[in-house]
């Protein structure tokens, strides 16, 4: 089978609940964009105070901002200790290949996201996707290459 995962190393194991973690703080980041029509401030009315209307201080974009980037270098760590913990070379090899493909499947997702954007004049933050479609098609990527060694 194609996605079965009762093949994966302990390694493997713990690296895909840690880049579990990682899109769940995506998607947190996600909810605390304030040009986002499900805001973090929906759900928390509370925090309200902190985004009044249009004048958003350049001290809130800037935390904003720095929460934004901690999924991403979180990813680039998790990534960065499982392929230097990872005995296997061959599988290094496949890690590596399937990031790469991940990268162009979602920048290929962005350009054609962009110019339908631009034709249709109908804007969509697809920036809070970036995540989502990046992990998805770089585990899509990785069993597809190494069931092509098979």
């Amino acid at each position: 089978m194609l996605f079965n995962n009762l093949n994966l190393t302990t390694l493997q194991r713990r690296t895909m609940g840690m880049l579990s973690g990682v899109i769940f703080l995506t998607i947190l980041t996600n909810v605390a964009t304030p040009s986002l029509s499900i805001r973090l401030t929906n759900i928390f009315p509370g925090l309200a105070h902190l985004t009044n209307g249009e004048q958003t201080s350049p001290l809130i974009v800037g935390l904003l901002s720095l929460f934004a980037v901690i999924p991403v270098l979180m990813a680039v760590g998790v990534v960065g200790h499982y392929l230097k913990s990872e005995p296997d070379e061959f599988i290094r090899t496949l890690v590596v290949r399937a990031l790469l493909w991940g990268f162009a499947v979602t920048m290929a997702g962005n350009a054609v996201a962009e110019v339908f954007m631009n034709i249709y004049l109908r804007p969509f933050p697809l920036s809070i996707l970036n995540a989502d479609i990046f992990f998805i098609s770089t585990g899509i990527a990785f069993r597809l290459l190494q069931r092509s060694y098979q």
